[in-house]
């Protein structure tokens, strides 16, 4: 069809051919068989590409399994332990977390909420809300600690050495 045309005038055809008038009547013909062709190739390409990456990651995972020093009851070992690590470290991240809160609270307020025996309270002076109000949440000034709260600067400034000092619960 496209033998005795030129190729800038078949690059004009091409370009619109999508276009149903803008197409010469000898075209339209054969539009749904281009179009069809032109369908069926794209979506051979699609399944082309998605078998290619399926085989991939097949291949680099039976790779890795198999170059692996690990045994299969090593790795599942392995993957039990690690699930178990981050588990472990949530807990007592959040546990850690808690107690340094209750820590800082009680300094600033003079007892830790929910605690039954509640015999001296301390009421924050204007100067200490205003202390606390300053939100520290990055690594500032000389010391490498960073406050993760509001109450942070107030709270540490007061005492040096409890840094140093594990906080102990009293029953």
């Amino acid at each position: 069809m496209f033998d005795n045309v030129s190729a800038s005038k078949r690059e004009e055809i091409l370009a619109g051919f999508p276009c149903r008038r803008s197409a010469p009547s000898d075209v339209i013909l054969v539009r749904d068989e281009i179009a069809l062709l032109h369908r069926y190739q794209s979506q051979m390409l699609g399944w082309i590409l998605i078998t290619l990456a399926t085989i991939a990651a097949l291949v680099s995972s039976c790779v890795a399994r198999c170059c692996s020093p690990l045994t299969s009851l090593q790795h599942c070992y392995w993957t039990s332990h690690l699930q178990n690590e981050r588990e472990l470290f949530e807990q007592a991240a959040e546990q850690h977390s808690r107690l340094l809160i209750m820590h800082r609270i009680k300094k600033l307020f003079g007892f830790i909420p929910g605690s039954e025996d509640v015999k001296h309270i301390r009421i924050p002076s204007c100067q200490d809300w205003k202390d606390i109000s300053v939100p520290t949440l990055l690594c500032m000034g000389d010391d490498l600690q960073g406050h993760y709260s509001f109450l942070g600067n107030r709270v540490d400034e007061d005492n040096e050495e409890d840094r140093s000092r594990g906080i102990e619960l009293k029953p």
